[in-house]
């Protein structure tokens, strides 16, 4: 029964979500399909899939710090689909992410680095007009 405890493991259950909507169940899901929308966004989601997949293998990390590098990556990907309307996701996520990668995970944040600089990224981020964003974009790029 769905309404009775399960002490031993988890339990999702999933009502309807309505026509056309896409949900993830289960835990540590990466999901970031929405960077496929952007100019060059096939590009940028390989970009982001490959880096997610070298934290996800990298024995270097603990398991808390690989968790955290993949959100703070992840969040820079959700920041940058919606950079053009909501441009502080994008500030916050990078402001976020360069203090800690430049202590826990260097590479990480050199590896983010080096995808915000490529031109498929550059092609969304051009688009940003909001100074204060502009101004974590190029201090996170370096």
């Amino acid at each position: 029964m769905a309404d009775e405890p399960n002490p031993g493991g988890r339990s999702y259950q999933i009502g309807d979500v309505g026509a056309g909507a896409r949900i993830a169940q289960g835990e540590k899901i990466s999901w970031v399909e929405g960077v496929s929308g952007l100019p060059d966004g096939e590009a940028l989601k390989q970009q982001f899939d490959a880096l997610l997949e070298r934290i996800a293998k990298d024995s270097s990390l603990d398991e808390d710090t690989r968790e955290l590098a993949r959100a703070k990556t992840e969040a820079i990907a959700e920041g940058l689909v919606v950079a053009q309307a909501s441009p502080g996701v994008l500030r916050r996520a990078l402001l976020d992410a360069k203090s800690w990668f430049s202590g826990a995970a260097s590479w990480v944040g050199h590896a983010v680095g080096d995808i915000l600089k490529s031109e498929a990224a550059q092609k969304t981020l051009g688009t940003v007009t909001e100074a204060a964003t502009k101004a974590a974009i190029a201090s996170f790029m370096g």
